[in-house]
């Protein structure tokens, strides 16, 4: 009876997290490792299915758009500034990426969180050792694209906020330095707070009290946050990337954010 009690103890038993910065990567890691359990395999291929149409439209559209733009600045210029225009063109584009890598996340985001927030309750009730709390499927779908909405009015005028501040910055000799690391910073914040929210949000915990939660770990949330940017960098495998980071953040707020007061 003893060592099937202990059996069953370290079956059940959690990995434990370090609170640093390297629970990120592994955390990661086992987000991928979750995502063809059976029972969450069919939520990670729909909202793949359509962020891979949305990847592709999207990318298309962005093309199209920014080589129109560069046929016409460099008609419009005369051929002695050419290499003006191609600066400018270098500049534009850099800003172009940004800004289609930050829609796109949120529309991926939005469009999933009916399939994600589900997710997050099936990983929450592993981690527990329970069963999926009555709120039907439907419900909880509606529930998190609310949710998602919340957040994006909360990250968008922030997230130009910050935006205008590194532009401003990247002028000032020096100082300019500080203008990649304040934007990187905010990025993996809101990366963090996204992909925790779905556990929160399951479990009825309001998003400013998950902001106090994570603040009072931010050494390993940023580096979870950081951990997600990075990987959600690579073109293609940021469409799997998606609902591995709401693993891994519903097992983070699991084993660290979920007990503190």
């Amino acid at each position: 009876l003893y060592l099937k009690l202990l059996k069953d103890k370290n079956i059940n038993k959690q990995p434990r997290l370090t609170n640093t910065a390297t629970d990120g990567p592994a955390l990661i890691l086992e987000g991928l490792r979750m995502l063809w359990r059976p029972d969450i395999r069919w939520l990670v291929i729909m909202p793949l299915l359509i962020n891979i149409i949305l990847f592709l439209s999207a990318t298309g559209f962005a093309t199209q758009w920014l080589q129109d733009w560069i046929t016409t600045i460099t008609t419009s210029i005369p051929e002695w500034l050419q290499w003006l225009a191609w600066i400018i063109w270098f500049l534009f584009a850099i800003l172009a990426m940004a800004i289609y890598a930050f829609s796109f996340t949120l529309l991926a985001n939005l469009i999933g969180s009916p399939f994600y927030g589900v997710i997050a309750q099936r990983v929450i009730a592993t981690e527990a050792n329970s069963t999926v709390g009555s709120t039907s499927a439907a419900a909880s779908a509606w529930q998190s694209v609310v949710r998602e909405v919340q957040l994006i009015v909360y990250f968008v005028p922030r997230t130009l906020g910050v935006g205008v501040v590194a532009l401003i910055l990247s002028f000032i000799p020096v100082v300019n330095l500080l203008a990649p690391i304040i934007a990187a910073s905010w990025a993996a914040w809101c990366l963090c707070l996204q992909y925790l929210d779905y556990a929160a949000d399951s479990e009825g915990v309001a998003f400013v009290d998950l902001r106090n939660k994570v603040s009072a770990n931010r050494l390993s949330s940023m580096g979870f946050g950081v951990s997600t940017m990075v990987a959600s960098a690579v073109p293609v495998v940021n469409l799997v990337i998606l609902p591995a980071s709401v693993v891994a953040g519903s097992l983070l707020w699991c084993r660290q954010h979920r007990d503190i007061g």
